[in-house]
This record gives structure tokens, C-alpha cells and sequence, in this order.
């Protein structure tokens, strides 16, 4: 039996004989091939007007629950049952004794909300719209802004010694986004080597469009270009300023034999992933890869993330001249990703020094934190081990006793503490080395909740001082 309520102002009256049909419908209590009552007769039954009923059957039949047979009246259309999966809500076993009890989250992904230049940042967008300029609504190029390709032209050259032009220079919607376009451009027949471990869902973007994908394991000196002899086609990822998860960096004489390796055979490039590059804290950054390039094998990539904020959204890419081209081919026909608005207030800020003057004064934060937790964990130098802190927002402790990754983590959790596990950054099996070895970031706590984790990791982890 069909109720519907006049005095419901949210759902119009046709809306209610809609919904109730449609149900009657799906449940079969009107099963296919069965007839509709005329409009007349049903505007009769339910006291309603004819234009609701025509209202609700138009729906209906626009919907495909019903079809018109001229001459004869309205029917129900076959429709088949829809499988229906019930929602598992219940948390893992894993989860269940970690759910709201974190208070100390040491992830490394985070950054530092307070120092954000918010004013600054208010300031320049706000400047952006005081004029009338047709540009700013119009799409911008698919390439990106001109004038911020200029900028980070200039800003990679002081900082990271990268020779490009703005013409070299891709905008991109964040790393993922770069990768999907370079995976595109370069033909399937190219392969994807990658360190391990690595971040992994880099993986994706290549393997979706048809790219086989290799992995090197590191010794302690990052990729070994003897691992690399006979490959040809092959793009070979690499983070060597400052290797994540592992944090060291690439010695001069692996980069010169790997350029030498991407020099001495047919289509082979390097994609250098300039992770984390802007923050160095015991010696000046480290020449870029790419400075070192003179043959044009070599990829730049990199990210405002972490140097301005995840929520940015903008990535750059400097493809030597020979992929340019490819790009000019194969990409330009696809609408631009990152908004012209977003990229005019970016380009602003570089011009104006203000982000120079952020990257420096986070960059002296972040050491104050890595130096706090540096200094808290050596209390323990003789239970557990520190390294990959010289750069980034982590670093990696391993426990000399023996405590398995799982554990570590698990007794953190217990202790309303998250550290994160290595294992997920290899492929494959974990080494040995690393099996009692967990990840703690630090940028994104301040020095009370530092203290407050380490505190707590004391007793989780049954840590003594000596």
C-alpha cells in the first residue's frame, strides 16, 4: 500500500510516489511484465493530482523501470537482482587494539602545520585577484605557467645545480602525476628498473600501461650500475641525494658509472627523484645527478610537498630535449591538471624570496627535531642503532637485540605510540639486515610530543639505560 505525506516539504509529492513504485518495483511486489494503473486510476486511489502521477511515471520510465506501450498504458521492465555484498565493519584483529588510542604518530609523511606562511601565502592571493586579468580564468598551459617554470628553472640551478630551460620544465598535479604522464609518453617497450626498497606504489603507473618492472636490491652505497650491464629500453628510478627509505646518498663514483652506463647504450635513461633534497642538515645539499649530466640521459623530478605543503599538489619534471619532443607529440593534446590559479600564487611566492626564506627557516626547525630525537634515542646506543638521519623528515631504528619489525611496532601501538615498518618499502622478501628495523619520522611533532613518544617507546620496547 502506497502512503504519501503532503505535509513533507523536503520530498515533493511525485518524488514520494516515485520512490515507492521504484521499491515495489526492485522487490518484485510488482513483478515485470505487470501493468500500471492508468494516471487517472492512480491519481483516484491516492487522492492526488494527475501531474503528480505523470511526474513519478515519467521518472520511472526515464529510470528504464517501466516502458511505454502505446495505446495500452505503462509496464514494468524486466530487471535482474542486484547482488548485494554485506559491508564487513568490524576492525582487524590488527587494528582493534590501536583504534583511538594513538597519541604519538612518528610519521614521516607529515609535516610541520604552524610553520606554514600562511599570511604570506593570504597576502599573495589576495594580490593575485586585485586586477582584472582575463588570463587567470582561462586554462592555463599544459606544460604549466610559464612564469613559475621560470622560477624553478632559476631555483634549480642555485640550489641543486640543474642546467633546464622553462621550455624543459613539466607542471604536474604531484609525482604520481609526472609518473603517469612519463609512463605514457615513453612506448611500452621500455622497462622500469627501480631500487629496493623503494617507495612502491611508484610501481603502478608503469605496470598499468603495459611496462615490465625490475628490481636492483642496494648495497650500502645505493644502486650498483653492474646490475644494470645488457638492459637497453630501460628507464632506472633512483632517489640518489637521499635514498628513501634508507637515507644515505649515492657517492660521486656510482653516479658517474651510472651516467657512464645510460651513456654507452641505446635508449636508456635515469629518473632521478630528488626526494626530500631541500632538507640536509650536516653539510651542504648535495649536488643534484642531473648537474652531472651532459648527454641529456637524465630525468629530474621533483615535489613542493614537503618543502610548502602535501595539500599543494604541484610537482615539476625536466625532460632532456629528447623526450621533449615526446612529450610535444604524444601529451599536449591532454587538458592541463593543476590549476592556473594555484600555480600564479606559487610562482608569485618563489619571485617574492618568501619561499627561500620558508625553505630556510623549516629547514632549521626540522633540525631541532631531528637533533631532540637524535639525542633522546642515543640513551639506548647499546639496544638499539640509528642511521639514514643526516636528511628527510626520518630516520630508521634498528634494535640490537633482536625484536622483529612486527614487534617493535606492535608494543609502540600497545603504548599509544606509531612507528612504522621498513618491510613495506621492499619487494620481495625483507633482507635479514633489516628485520629489526622501523621507520620514525619527526617534522610534523613538536619537541613535547617527541619527548612524550620516546617516553613511552622506553617502556614499550623495554629499553634500559646503561
Amino acid at each position: 500500500m502506497i502512503i504519501l505525506n503532503e505535509q513533507d516539504r523536503i520530498m515533493p509529492m511525485y518524488l514520494q510516489l516515485y520512490a515507492a513504485l521504484r521499491d515495489e518495483i526492485r522487490s518484485r511486489i510488482r513483478p515485470p511484465g505487470s501493468r500500471l494503473p492508468s494516471r487517472r486510476r492512480m491519481a483516484s486511489e491516492l487522492s492526488v493530482s494527475e501531474s503528480t502521477v505523470d511526474g513519478a511515471y515519467s521518472q520511472l520510465l526515464s529510470e528504464g523501470y517501466i516502458r511505454a506501450v502505446r495505446g495500452s498504458g505503462y509496464y514494468v521492465c524486466e530487471i535482474d537482482d542486484l547482488i548485494t555484498f554485506r559491508s564487513d565493519t568490524q576492525p582487524k584483529d590488527s587494528d582493534i587494539s590501536h583504534s583511538g588510542k594513538i597519541e604519538v604518530d612518528f610519521s614521516a609523511s607529515r609535516i610541520d602545520h604552524a610553520g606554514f606562511p600562511y599570511n604570506q601565502w593570504r597576502k599573495i592571493q589576495k594580490n593575485c585577484f586585485d586586477e582584472l586579468q582575463p588570463e587567470l580564468l582561462s586554462s592555463p598551459p599544459v606544460q604549466g605557467y610559464l612564469p613559475l617554470r621560470e622560477e624553478i628553472a632559476a631555483y634549480l640551478f642555485q640550489a641543486r645545480g640543474v642546467h633546464c630551460s622553462p621550455d624543459q620544465l613539466v607542471i604536474g598535479a604531484g609525482t604520481d602525476h609526472l609518473l603517469q604522464i612519463l609512463s605514457f609518453i615513453l612506448d611500452s617497450h621500455y622497462s622500469l628498473t627501480m631500487e629496493n626498497p623503494i617507495y612502491l606504489s611508484t610501481v603502478a603507473h608503469f605496470e598499468r600501461l603495459g611496462h615490465p618492472v625490475h628490481f636492483v636490491d642496494l648495497d650500502d652505497q645505493g644502486l650498483n650500475a653492474d646490475e644494470l650491464e645488457g638492459l637497453s629500453h630501460t628507464l632506472v628510478y633512483i632517489t640518489p641525494s637521499h635514498q628513501y627509505p634508507l637515507g644515505f646518498s649515492m657517492p660521486i663514483s656510482r653516479r658517474i658509472r651510472l651516467l657512464n652506463w645510460a651513456n654507452d647504450g641505446e635508449d636508456r635513461f635515469i629518473l632521478e627523484d630528488d626526494y626530500d633534497s631541500e632538507f640536509r642538515y650536516d653539510s651542504r645539499p648535495i649536488a643534484s645527478l642531473q648537474s652531472l649530466d651532459t648527454a641529456g640521459r637524465v630525468i629530474y623530478l621533483g615535489s613542493f610537498s614537503k618543502a610548502i605543503a602535501p595539500s599543494l599538489r604541484i610537482s615539476y619534471m625536466v625532460l632532456p630535449e629528447s623526450l621533449l619532443t615526446l612529450y610535444n607529440e604524444r601529451y599536449t593534446a591532454f587538458s592541463p591538471a593543476v590549476s592556473g590559479f594555484e600555480q600564479r600564487v606559487l610562482a608569485e611566492f618563489m619571485h617574492s624570496g618568501a619561499f627561500t626564506a620558508h625553505v630556510n627557516r623549516m629547514r632549521k626547525l626540522y633540525r631541532m627535531r631531528r637533533a631532540l630525537l637524535v639525542d633522546l634515542l642515543s640513551a639506548w646506543n647499546d639496544q638499539i642503532r640509528i642511521s639514514g638521519e643526516n636528511a628527510g623528515h626520518h630516520l630508521l631504528l634498528t634494535d640490537l637485540r633482536g625484536w622483529s619489525e612486527d614487534e617493535l611496532c606492535r608494543c609502540a601501538c600497545s603504548a599509544g605510540v606509531r612507528v612504522y615498518p621498513i618491510s613495506r618499502c621492499f619487494h620481495g622478501e625483507l633482507p635479514e639486515r633489516y628485520r629489526s628495523t622501523v621507520l620514525l619520522g619527526y617534522a610534523g611533532l613538536e619537541p613535547e610530543e617527541i619527548r612524550k613518544g620516546v617516553s613511552r617507546l622506553k617502556v614499550a620496547w623495554k629499553l634500559h639505560n646503561v
